[in-house]
């Protein structure tokens, strides 16, 4: 699971930054997840349960593990393998929500984003994530080098155009951001 880091993304070496609470809490409240499909250990992840890096998220099916699934991948260089495996999960699960860099420029964002009809909605996250490394405390980084997005996928296949939100966390309710029909068809 774990990838040589990508300097550019300032990952500092290591995989297990944590989801932020203030980005986390608001989508877990609207779809009540029951897998985190990547944390490197209990004191990182967001959900119990949650897949570690020995049985390896990228080989195994995750509708064995929770059918409503939060994943925060690895930003390094492996990325690309973790937004395949979303689209290639989507169909078994009743709901898949990714955090990722919003990185729309590249193959496989316009792959496994753009032409996955399992896409409904992209959130854009302003401010960027300021991600919690593990034993800083109340420690507060600076915001990550890039925009992210929360990308939700959902087992029917979309028949209209991809919708795309921006929602200021700090400042305003998910549900506010992304609108009623949106935040009702999240908790489906």
């Amino acid at each position: 699971m774990t990838d040589a880091p990508n300097p550019t993304t300032r990952t500092l070496g290591r995989d297990d930054w944590m989801t932020p609470p203030e980005v986390f809490d608001p989508v877990n409240a609207m779809v009540r997840f029951d897998l985190d499909a990547c944390a490197t250990n209990l004191d990182v992840a967001r959900l119990d349960p949650f897949i570690d890096p020995r049985t390896d998220s990228l080989r195994v099916p995750w509708s064995n593990y929770g059918k409503r699934v939060w994943c925060n991948p690895p930003y390094g260089r492996g990325i690309k393998h973790w937004f395949k495996k979303a689209h290639e999960q989507a169909d078994s699960l009743e709901s898949l929500v990714m955090l990722a860099y919003a990185n729309t420029d590249t193959q496989y964002w316009y792959n496994h984003v753009v032409c996955c009809l399992n896409v409904w909605l992209v959130v854009f996250l302003k401010p960027r994530v300021k991600f919690i490394l593990p034993g800083d405390g109340d420690r507060k980084r600076e915001g990550a080098p890039k925009g992210s997005a929360l990308i939700f996928y959902h087992p029917a296949l979309r028949s209209r155009q991809l919708r795309h939100r921006y929602w200021d966390y700090e400042k305003d309710s998910l549900k506010d951001a992304i609108g009623e029909k949106e935040a009702r068809w999240a908790s489906l």
